[in-house]
């Protein structure tokens, strides 16, 4: 039986291409920390979400307490209070003491200067965000990124300077920056320890980290943000002894809940956790209250100590060499001591046997390209493989220019930046694991007492399960003691002293569950993702979408760039739809409301969805626990929507999401395997004063009733010519952009000499200004929908079959039970199978008198013309006498039972046939006996009875369609007229209405009632029903806006009381309006 597996994500593809970044092509940056540089960033990519700062500190509950650590996203349920980077390095002062200064940065029990009071730590060199930019850099905003980044060669300007290469987002957001501890200056000071013997002003370790972060908005990933660090060792110093930590300080349930914080450790997932003792969390109450886990993925390797010590067959495996040979020999493979052990846990470990490598890429994984034309060299077309070049991307990559001018595109061996290999490589480092782990109550130890904490991180015990109730919780992270080599280290590999010292790298993710169980199973996902090497399924390019109110109806269209994403991880075209998504609230957490087996909300529901017909429909068959991602019905896609039901005065949040066809593949047991669809992100950003900011593919918007006299615009004069018998239609989308009294034209040309190619081509002409709007266009689906043009946008339906339509095809005249079958004789196949051509024509044969028919064209190249009793019309093309064959069995002249007739063309639609040579023969109908009928009652064709044959047929060569368009315009007597409709919704106002939004903050949040159907320009005055005045709106806008809101705050600033109120509305030259309205308690 066929089973369906839940996520078995293959060892040899999947899923994101871990956190080391491209050395090649990377300038060494020799700036310093600045304070002054210091910016915070928000991470909300998928659910879980995140203040951060860019000298390494993840969440803030003193100054940001509703924003860290948030699950999920858009609630205030926060998890987190906060998140410490440390580096720790035994040194020796010129006194010869030993020293053990701690590199952070925190907002709390930190060194710092007394003087200044800033913290003695890391701090945010310069260059890595745009100037005005008050965000770290993020990978889906440009305007986040720098002109130029300090560590990139100029061709970068411009692009996202990316984990993954030059130009690559393969993460859904991508933060990146960097900061040192230059601006440490106590060992300085008090014990004269400069760690650069080259630049005396340098202060701290001399450490120097490269940050990112890392979300995906895929349902695997999605409760998770990764954190990666990349720490360099800049000074001229030697740390033989030095360790990587973390700090972590819970805050489950909200940070007036920490006391009630539970924590433990999970050794077999190498991951603490946290939760709360109470139910509820603060402030609010709200429930339930999840897990929080912080989990341990990447740490330092030593490449020197002839130990394996990630236990996967190889010692000493490095990051940073350089491929110079192939091994192909197990025992003369440097990486392995004992070829039967070493060989036996290598392919426990990866799954697969020792192969001939690479020698600098010791676990043999990183492929070049294909050869499939086998001629000893890559062509354009051939698969590249990991063989893209030291940028990272290739031809099918955006931003891609042209080859590598290293020449490390396609040449045949591994290069630093490509994939599979060296920095982008994990396994190509012999990790040392987390050896060491404390949980513990907040301030036990507190990070400005380094000698302390030296103690404590390198002796802390190697992880085990330790429980922990009712405190406030703390845990620490270390690593084992590594070293970390100043830059005067010398390679003989490269021949000269290094720009900078040793890099380790060090990497976590913050993992959000509902319960223990859907947390740990969240980890296990992390995990595999990870021992893939962090390559991950990406979805489509967001579309750009435009949203218009209107009156009880919100207009979306949106561009078709995602349909052109080439998916560099299946290697393909890897797109299938669209999603709508509504929501009353900006984290559109109302639409998940589709819930796994465990009852946890996994995916949402859309409002419409659009999906290619192409036969990938339905339920995909990778489930996640047990819930399934719709992938549509195969409708068409659409590139607009009316949403009509809506009501006028509600603020909806809308997104377009395009989503990929996922990945399957069935497996020799006959399992499923593969990776669920990937659906962009549709991110709006709301502030704590409710500013918003929306993504290209997300919008807010509240539909609203026109101004009094508003002529809306219009498509007036349409009209279509041609035989086609497909259907072009025009909407407006957009109001404010349609002309006044300009004539359109759509074009159609169709190439084939019969006009029966099933993809003609299309243009648009503006007709008034001679402008072609849309230049000749072939079509190559069913159905076209252009973008939008001048405020409408235009779809076109083809036939793209030319075939007989059946159900239009009949005896016009006469009563004749006679069956007539229409399409090709296949008697005659062998006479007219290669002169088939199918006419996208409609045709009426006449019966006529003996005799009196036109002549048969020769039925053979020996035969002659043969007289009959029909004639045949072409009606497109109007031909009164169409040629055809006459295939006569009784040679009686006279069309009847069996007798075929054969409409025939010649070399081309507009020649006649000549001789047999050229001849072209089309559709045959020949006429039947119904044998369900009764030889007395059937009924022959008589004279003067007409058939028509009618086809279905693509757009032909001249076809046109026409229209013109009026704009928007404004009728003072309608205006007049419509002064009635003035209205105040809702009213009564009792309490609350539906618009006003849901508030994650205490207190009662902003009230509202809404003015409908005003003129453009009005004053509105209100009073209580004593006459007492209230407050004066002054009401100024567009010609389709004809609603004000009023937040029920009198002019006095004081919220309105509840009781009757009446309203006087005067718009100067069209009249006045007087009403009441209620505020219900």
């Amino acid at each position: 039986m066929l089973k369906i597996v839940f996520i078995k994500i293959l060892t040899i593809t999947f899923l994101f291409c871990w956190f080391t970044e491209i050395s090649a092509q990377r300038i060494v940056d020799k700036n310093k920390g600045d304070n002054n540089q210091t910016k915070k960033g928000f991470m909300d990519g998928n659910l879980a979400a995140t203040v951060y700062y860019n000298f390494g500190e993840i969440a803030d509950w003193q100054n940001e307490p509703s924003r860290s650590g948030v699950w999920p996203k858009g609630t205030n349920h926060t998890y987190v209070d906060g998140v410490a980077i440390i580096v720790q390095s035994e040194a020796k002062d010129p006194s010869g003491k030993l020293i053990h200064p701690l590199e952070t940065n925190y907002y709390e029990f930190t060194r710092y200067d007394p003087a200044t009071g800033i913290t003695y730590g890391w701090w945010p060199l310069p260059g890595y965000a745009h100037p005005y930019s008050s965000s770290p850099a993020r990978s889906d905003d440009a305007a986040t990124w720098p002109e130029t980044w300090p560590d990139r060669p100029s061709d970068w300007d411009g692009t996202w300077n990316g984990f993954f290469g030059k130009g690559i987002q393969n993460a859904d957001v991508e933060t990146y920056f960097v900061f040192d501890d230059h601006l440490d200056r106590e060992y300085w000071v008090n014990n004269n320890f400069k760690p650069d013997k080259d630049d005396p002003m340098r202060g701290g370790l001399g450490m120097q980290v490269k940050a990112r972060g890392f979300q995906w908005s895929q349902v695997l990933a999605e409760d998770v943000i990764f954190w990666y660090y990349e720490i360099t060792n800049m000074s001229s110093t030697d740390y033989p002894k030095t360790l990587f930590a973390q700090y972590i300080d819970w805050g489950i349930g909200g940070h007036d809940n920490s006391s009630n914080n539970a924590g433990d450790y999970d050794e077999l997932l190498d991951m603490s956790y946290a939760w709360s003792t109470v139910p509820f969390g603060s402030p609010g109450n709200w429930s339930p209250v999840g897990l929080t886990g912080y989990a341990f993925l990447e740490s330092p390797g030593i490449d020197d100590d002839r130990i394996d010590n990630d236990k996967d067959g190889l010692i000493d495996e490095r990051r940073d060499n350089i491929a110079n040979r192939i091994i192909d020999n197990p025992n003369t493979d440097p990486f392995i001591l004992n070829v039967l052990r070493d060989t036996t846990n290598f392919a426990l470990f990866y799954g697969r046997s020792w192969e001939p490598h690479w020698d600098a890429d010791e676990n043999g994984n990183w492929r070049t390209y294909t050869d499939v034309n086998e001629n000893g060299k890559w062509d354009l077309g051939e698969p590249l493989n990991d063989d893209v070049g030291t940028d990272g991307i290739g031809p099918f990559d955006d931003g891609y220019v042209e080859a590598d001018l290293d020449g490390s595109e396609a040449n045949n061996k591994p290069d630093q930046g490509e994939p599979n290999f060296g920095i982008l490589d994990k396994d190509e480092s012999d990790q040392l694991g987390l050896t060491g782990f404390a949980i513990y109550p907040v301030h036990k130890y507190e990070l400005n007492r380094d000698e302390e904490n030296w103690t404590v991180l390198s002796g802390l015990p190697e992880p085990h399960g330790q429980t922990l109730a009712g405190v406030n919780l703390a845990n620490y992270f270390s690593s084992y003691l590594f070293h970390l080599n100043g830059r005067d280290t010398y390679s003989a590999e490269v021949g000269e002293t290094q720009e900078t010292g040793e890099t380790e790298r060090f990497s976590m993710a913050l993992i959000f569950g509902i319960d223990k169980d859907d947390l740990f199973r969240r980890k296990r996902t992390v995990q595999q993702i990870y021992n893939a090497s962090y390559r991950f399924a990406k979805p489509p390019e967001k579309p750009i979408v435009k949203v218009i109110p209107g009156d009880k109806k919100v207009t979306l269209y949106w561009d078709d760039r995602a349909e052109k994403t080439f998916d560099a991880f299946y290697q393909k075209y890897n797109f299938e739809g669209y999603r709508i998504y509504r929501s009353t609230e900006s984290n559109f957490l109302e639409n998940k409301i589709i819930t796994d087996a465990y009852g946890k909300p996994t995916f949402r529901k859309p409002l419409v969805q659009f999906d290619l017909v192409d036969g990938v429909k339905g339920l995909h068959p990778i489930n996640v626990n047990g819930a399934l991602f719709n992938l549509g019905d195969d409708t068409g896609l659409k590139h607009s929507f009316i949403d009509t039901t809506v009501e006028n005065g509600q603020t909806y949040y809308y997104a377009v999401a395009a989503y990929d066809q996922g990945f399957t593949r069935t497996t020799v047991e006959g399992d499923f395997e593969g990776i669920p669809p990937s659906e962009t992100t549709t991110i709006i950003k709301k502030d704590i004063s409710g500013n918003i900011k929306t993504d290209i593919n997300t919008a807010v918007i509240t539909p609203r009733a026109p101004a009094s006299g508003y002529i809306a615009p219009e498509i007036k004069n349409f009209l279509g010519s041609g035989p086609g018998t497909g259907s072009v239609s025009v909407d407006v989308l957009d109001p404010d952009s349609v002309k006044n009294y300009h004539t359109y034209r759509v074009e159609f040309r169709n190439d084939s000499k019969y006009n029966n190619s099933p993809n003609p081509w299309y243009r648009i002409i503006d007709y008034t200004d001679n402008d072609t709007l849309i230049s000749f266009t072939q079509i190559k689906s069913a159905e076209v929908a252009t973008g939008v043009l001048h405020g409408f946008a235009i779809e076109i339906k083809n036939d793209s079959s030319v075939v007989v339509d059946f159900d239009k095809s009949a005896w016009k005249t006469g009563n004749s039970n006679y069956i007539v079958k229409v399409g090709f004789d296949d008697r005659y196949a062998a006479a007219y199978g290669t002169r088939r051509v199918d006419y996208p024509g409609d045709f009426e044969l006449y019966l006529l008198e003996p005799n009196q028919g036109d002549l048969g064209f020769p039925a053979t190249s020996f035969s002659q013309p043969n007289q009959s009793n029909i004639r045949i019309k072409n009606i497109t093309d109007n031909i009164e006498h169409q040629p055809f064959i006459f295939r006569d069995l009784n040679k009686d002249g006279i069309f009847n039972e069996d007798d075929a007739v054969f409409i025939v063309f010649g070399d081309s639609i507009d020649k006649a046939p000549t001789n047999f040579s050229n001849l072209k023969v089309s559709w045959s109908i020949t006429l039947v006996k119904d044998t369900t009928i009764a030889n007395e009652n059937q009924r022959p064709p008589q004279i003067g009875d007409i058939f028509k044959v009618v086809t279905k047929k693509p757009f032909r060569q001249g076809e046109y369609y026409e229209f013109s368009t009026l704009a928007k315009g404004f009728d003072k007597s309608k205006a007049v007229k419509d002064l009635d409709k003035i209205a105040v919704v809702p009213n009564p106002y009792v309490g609350a209405a539906s618009w006003e939004p849901a508030s994650v903050e205490a207190g009662r949040g902003e009230r509202k009632i809404y003015f409908t159907h005003l003129p453009s320009k009005c004053t509105i005055r209100i009073y209580t029903i004593s006459g007492k005045h209230v407050q004066t709106i002054e009401h100024n806008s567009s010609l389709d806006d004809g609603q004000e809101s009023w937040n029920l705050v009198s002019k006095d600033g004081m919220d309105i009381s509840f009781g009757v109120y009446v309203y006087h509305v005067e718009a100067p030259g069209i009249g006045e309006k007087l009403d009441r309205f209620a505020i219900i308690k």
